[in-house]
């Protein structure tokens, strides 16, 4: 997504992008903040948006800066934590350069490197990389292409219950011919919103994160409710849930 694509969402996030904050109901991000954060730390918010998680990150770090490409969310994100006074802000592109600050002690990377172009997202780890100290955090969150095809699934199902044929259950709902089964299959790309969008396997996270020096020191779901994916989905339409992939990584 260009980050031209922001600028209306910017006006009202919360109506347009799904908010891991706002949807984490079991506070598995602010948990990493609260666990690494000390008030000699500095920590840096990647891809900030409009700043949900930049309070929490002010409480227990010491120094926090803050950074998206897109110049419309970064004002945004600016203009609602005026009182949060050991806030910078920078205009940042990761596929061009790490923030324009010393390696942070924790960095929260959420939904960022999610380009569907292989070499951009090798630009965006390289300067995850670094942007964070030797011995440093991360904590990064990317869709996972598990649960998508889960979601997939759920789909095809709910028009079978519907009484749907086989040949017309694979196909209604899903906006077009499904014709990208090949680059779902070689990359992990799906649209999300029509914008074609890298989903990762948890494995797949793991293997990538030692390419670019860091170890992986857990990945868990955070999980979300089906009308996260679906317009009023039917009370059947429970466990397992949607989620997406939030990892832990030490900088080596």
């Amino acid at each position: 997504m260009e980050p031209g694509d922001w600028k209306q969402a910017a006006g009202d996030y919360e109506g347009e992008v799904l908010s891991v904050f706002e949807n984490d109901h079991k506070g598995k991000v602010g948990s990493l903040i609260r666990r690494f954060g000390h008030k000699q730390a500095l920590a840096i918010d990647i891809g900030c948006g409009v700043g949900k998680f930049l309070p929490l990150l002010a409480k227990h770090f010491g120094e926090v800066h803050a950074c998206d490409y897109s110049t419309a969310m970064l004002e945004n994100a600016r203009n609602r934590h005026t009182h949060l006074r050991q806030l910078t802000f920078e205009t940042c592109d990761m596929r061009q350069a790490p923030p324009n600050v010393p390696p942070a002690d924790f960095v929260l990377c959420v939904n960022v490197i999610i380009t569907a172009s292989l070499s951009e997202r090798e630009l965006m780890w390289e300067n995850l990389s670094l942007s964070v100290r030797t011995g440093g955090h991360v904590a990064i969150v990317v869709p996972a292409l598990e649960s998508a095809l889960l979601a997939r699934h759920r789909l095809i199902e709910w028009n079978l219950r519907d009484k749907q044929p086989p040949e017309k259950a694979l196909q209604t709902g899903f906006g077009k011919p499904v014709s990208d089964g090949s680059r779902i299959a070689r990359e992990g790309i799906l649209d999300c919103g029509e914008v074609p969008t890298k989903h990762y396997l948890k494995p797949e996270i793991t293997a990538t994160a030692r390419r670019f020096h860091f170890n992986d020191l857990g990945i868990e779901k955070i999980e979300y409710p089906w009308n996260t994916e679906f317009h009023a989905p039917p009370n059947w339409m429970q466990d397992p849930f949607p989620w997406d992939w939030l990892a832990v990584l030490k900088k080596i």
